[in-house]
């Protein structure tokens, strides 16, 4: 499915360039017929961001940034909040902050908060889920 579209994203590119050229476009309509098509393609076709869980890791993906964090040094997680200054590989608000290591902190937004913190719990259960009052 990707590749379909990229290949009929290319495919109009290349058309609009023999149109432009042969029509001796400027540089203001050559930008504004092949650039803003093409960057808002980009944007439609970024990855959401994804998270998963195995038995020793959190990993993460959004884009072009990729981590795993080991879950024993997970200690505290706050839930339905914000992080407004860090690292965010998510897209979404009132997701989760997970604390780590000893001065770390991320914020993820996985699609069902509750689900994704009772498997996290299933592997350890010390961490402590901090919820808004």
């Amino acid at each position: 499915m990707d590749a379909m579209i990229i290949g009929l994203i290319l495919s109009m590119i290349i058309m609009m360039i023999v149109t432009l050229r042969t029509e001796q476009a400027t540089f203001i309509e050559f930008v504004t017929i092949i650039g803003l098509p093409t960057f808002f393609m980009a944007i439609l076709l970024l990855p959401r961001p994804r998270y998963s869980i195995d038995s020793q890791y959190l990993t993460y993906r959004s884009g072009i940034f990729r981590g795993k964090i080991a879950i024993m040094k997970i200690y505290k997680i706050e839930v339905g909040k914000t992080l407004w200054v860090g690292f965010k590989p998510a897209a979404a608000r009132k997701g989760l902050i997970v604390h780590y290591n000893k001065y770390e902190e991320i914020y993820i937004s996985p699609d069902g908060n509750d689900d994704f913190l009772y498997e996290l719990m299933q592997y350890n259960p010390a961490i402590k889920i901090v919820r808004p009052a």
